[in-house]
């Protein structure tokens, strides 16, 4: 078996599973965020070193924004989860019920 069939196949069992068609588009992504990661990696301790109280501020804020999305996901957990209740009442706001001056 040649290396290039060697590498085809290989790269073929590292391909996400279900990934179909969308594979090398799903493979790439992955670099990227990999790259993109590493460079935040790289930037985030440049700004650390440098101007720590700054970082500090970032830091807190990312938490803070965090825990914002987890208190959104957690409620909308809820909703979706909670029995519906039986006893709506439908109020109608365009003013049907109101006589019309016509």
């Amino acid at each position: 078996m040649s290396t290039e069939q060697q590498d085809a196949e290989r790269q073929e069992r590292e391909r996400p599973s279900g990934a179909g068609e969308f594979a090398p588009l799903v493979e790439e992504v992955r670099r990227f965020a990999t790259a993109l990661g590493g460079k935040a990696v790289e930037l985030g301790g440049r700004l650390r070193e440098s101007n720590p109280e700054v970082y500090g501020h970032l830091a807190a804020a990312g938490g803070e924004l965090l825990a914002a999305y987890r208190a959104a996901v957690a409620g909308h957990e809820r909703s979706w989860s909670a029995p519906q209740h039986a006893g709506t009442e439908r109020v109608d706001l365009d003013g049907a019920d109101e006589p019309s001056d016509k």
